[in-house]
């Protein structure tokens, strides 16, 4: 029985690094979000300079949707009490004030 038990101490101790690492979230090896349409580089540089305004860092403003400004999103999309999912969807764009589709319709 204390062998039985030691082996089943050693298994879960094996997997606790699988555990803890499924936990955390905003860490390496996240899915980024899904956006409901691509946005260009423009219209993503506007996004992060409308986020720096506002208080949050986004990184530098390149027009790359990248981990940081994704981090930057879901802070905002928090502090404005809209769903946090760090994704550009439509309640953050309308809190940015920015068009959810782009002129000329959508994409």
């Amino acid at each position: 029985m204390k062998k039985l038990f030691a082996i089943l101490i050693m298994s879960l101790l094996g997997l606790w690094p699988i555990v803890a690492q499924a936990g955390e979230s905003g860490r390496a090896g996240e899915q980024a979000p899904e956006q409901r349409r691509l946005f260009n580089k423009d219209e993503i540089q506007v996004i992060q300079k409308r986020l720096m305004a506002e208080g949050f860092n986004p990184g530098p403003i390149d027009g790359e949707l990248n981990a940081q400004t994704e981090e930057a999103i879901r802070q905002y999309q928090q502090k404005q009490g809209i769903p946090v999912s760090g994704a550009l969807d439509e309640a953050t764009l309308r809190e940015l004030q920015l068009p959810a589709t782009p002129p000329g319709g959508t994409r």
